[in-house]
């Protein structure tokens, strides 16, 4: 027996809004290469409708988005269609759209019969404005669907010029490029900007920085709009981090989810309570190692490092380690358990600072190399106390009695 739908599943609100999302993005991509200043125009998302274009606070575009996972098609009584035409309409009579400056859009998932109002609303049509008024007049006259009453009444609110301008300036792009098929037309707009080997990084990344503008904007009273000049700014930073001499650097605000100081004793901590390094050097310690851990790791699923570049790059603070330990250890008694230490700390200091050098010439994120060092630590290739691995074989076999 199939089960019944679940009554709660959110599953198609989440795809609409998601939709919304990557469509505003796609589109704003199209408008950076339109408009002649990026920073004197704005898209608002849930302001004047679901997406618009808007410069001088005054929306030039504005668009609905309908997404829809099933196949369907949009009828000229549809309730997607009618519900868009209300809140044009509304926008008109409250003067938020000024007719005759602003165009109006229906982007739908759904097809569209082969005649009809709605295929006459399509682009490439010959638009007949007063045949199309004249078929929007006789549906919103029938009062016969109850739950496009309200878009009726808004609809014959309209003066008769109103209306003929409206009908003029809309158009509806039905069977418009599911959520999945926007990602290949958004890496079309960024043909220029990267190489094709790293489109899918890039664009990944340049996702994940609106979404989190989205979501300001979708949760703010006052500011629904983006500059489209933001957009401009993110896309030249991530441009500079895809350059060949420098990297993109994905996590230097993460944190593990759960830092556990006292129980840990993986080798890298156990090291720094070796040379007397209190709990709280040792937390930012966890944190660059994390950051570090995760930020190699996707460079290298991502293909953005060369081949045995970040064996390389290990290879050189191991030696720079080496450098740091041979300069300060030269008059340092080693039978003294604290002089000992302070070697560690001193050491362990100089690489954390000077020493932390970066992977490539322009990457100036300092967490890469810091917790590429306790990787090192880790695996035992290096060490901050002289004899650390002696002590840390004596501290396993006194834990495993």
């Amino acid at each position: 027996m199939a089960s019944k739908a679940n009554q709660f599943d959110a599953t198609a609100s989440m795809l609409g809004y998601l939709y919304q999302a990557r469509y505003a993005l796609y589109l704003s991509l199209k408008k950076i290469r339109e408009v002649s200043d990026p920073d004197e125009f704005f898209v608002s998302i849930e302001k004047f409708d679901d997406i618009a274009f808007e410069t001088g606070g005054n929306p030039v575009d504005i668009l609905q988005t309908k997404y829809h996972g099933a196949e369907g098609n949009l009828t000229d009584r549809s309730t997607d269609f009618w519900k868009t035409i209300r809140v044009w309409a509304d926008a008109i009579t409250s003067s938020t759209a000024k007719l005759g400056a602003v165009s109006f859009t229906l982007i739908t998932t759904q097809s569209a019969p082969v005649s009809g109002l709605v295929a006459s609303l399509m682009p490439d049509v010959k638009r007949d404005v007063q045949a199309v008024k004249a078929l929007l007049d006789g549906i919103a006259k029938e009062k016969t669907n109850d739950s496009n009453l309200p878009a009726y009444t808004a609809y014959d609110a309209l003066q008769d010029w109103q209306k003929e301008q409206l009908i003029s300036a809309i158009n509806i792009l039905c069977h418009s490029d599911s959520i999945l098929d926007l990602t290949d037309l958004m890496k079309k707009e960024l043909r220029t900007t990267v190489e094709k080997k790293n489109e899918d990084a890039f664009l990944t990344r340049l996702e994940g920085e609106w979404f989190k503008r989205f979501i300001i904007a979708m949760s703010s009273e006052q500011e629904k709009e983006i500059r489209l000049g933001e957009i401009v700014s993110i896309i030249d930073d991530l441009r500079s981090q895809f350059s060949l001499t420098n990297l993109t650097a994905d996590y230097s605000e993460a944190e593990p989810e759960d830092i556990d100081i006292e129980s840990d004793g993986r080798n890298f901590v156990e090291q720094l309570r070796l040379i007397g390094m209190t709990n709280r050097a040792i937390r930012v310690a966890i944190i660059n190692y994390y950051r570090a851990y995760e930020q190699r790791s996707r460079w290298s699923r991502d293909g953005l490092v060369r081949p045995g570049e970040l064996k390389s790059y290990l290879k050189r603070l191991e030696e720079e380690w080496e450098s740091h330990y041979s300069l300060t250890s030269s008059e340092v008694d080693f039978a003294n358990l604290e002089q000992c230490k302070k070697l560690g700390r001193d050491v362990y200091t100089k690489c954390q600072n000077e020493g932390a050098l970066p992977i490539r010439r322009d990457f100036s994120h300092p967490y890469v190399a810091r917790g590429s060092y306790h990787a090192l630590t880790d695996e035992l290739k290096i060490g901050w106390h002289p004899d650390y691995e002696e002590l840390l074989k004596k501290a396993a076999k006194k834990g495993a009695a």
